[in-house]
């Protein structure tokens, strides 16, 4: 099991502080809100940037093999199991992986052996739901194809969950995550406090980039070459 700790000191916060502008109109001043263009820049700058970032790092998770992909979450099992934030956590937060996604599939077997339940996101307009799923239970396609619960699954209050198997495209240094520009998870993970576990391949591990206001950090991440923890 090979675990690291890593600070995240040195981060960069950035403030969404909007300026006030007056406008003059019939001789009565009004004040509107407007932003301002340096903000409105380093915010378009910060999502072109992780745009880019995304095809990048998409690319070259689709090059992997299937056998590979498989190989790596038979590792990446490994360095989880001796976990004790793992080994205790009673209700997990999985996913039903899509394309070339880390397969948590061995993850969830595992929690399951030892008697924990696992449970699945939906989508519900713009937030997600939890619900407990069993492998040959039914499923239907939400956006871009993904594969989640039926509404009828029991779910469950998603502030129960002790633990969360994150899908990503890449985690940074300090554990920023880089989802899919939906913001599923940033809305979920502000209003919960389970671990977030990033899972994925050793390859998505890149330096951290402009942070959003919106953006959510992990508490760890998993691969195939071991356990990172962020502090």
């Amino acid at each position: 099991m090979v675990v690291t700790t890593l600070s995240r000191k040195g981060s960069r916060a950035y403030s969404s502080a909007v300026p006030r502008v007056i406008f003059f109109l019939l001789f009565l001043s009004f004040e509107y809100p407007r932003p301002d263009a340096t903000v409105m820049t380093a915010t378009s700058d910060a999502m072109l940037s992780k745009r880019r970032l995304r095809r990048h790092l998409r690319s070259h998770r689709d090059a992997l093999s299937a056998a590979h992909r498989a190989d790596c979450a038979k590792h990446a099992l490994l360095h989880l199991i001796a976990w004790q934030p793992w080994t205790t956590a009673t209700l997990v937060g999985s996913y039903l992986p899509h394309e070339s996604e880390f397969d948590p599939t061995l993850l969830a077997q595992e929690a399951r052996a030892r008697g924990a339940d696992i449970v699945c996101p939906r989508v519900n307009d713009k937030s997600i739901t939890f619900h407990h799923w069993h492998p040959g239970d039914d499923t239907e396609e939400t956006i871009g194809g993904v594969l989640q619960p039926l509404s009828a699954a029991p779910a469950v209050d998603a502030a129960t969950i002790d633990l969360f198997l994150t899908p990503l495209l890449g985690c940074g240094r300090s554990g920023m995550r880089l989802g899919y520009g939906g913001g599923f998870y940033d809305r979920l993970f502000a209003q919960v406090g389970g671990l977030r576990l990033g899972v994925g391949f050793a390859l998505q591990r890149v330096n951290d980039w402009e942070s959003e206001a919106h953006d959510q950090r992990l508490n760890g991440f998993l691969s195939e070459e071991g356990l990172t923890l962020f502090e």
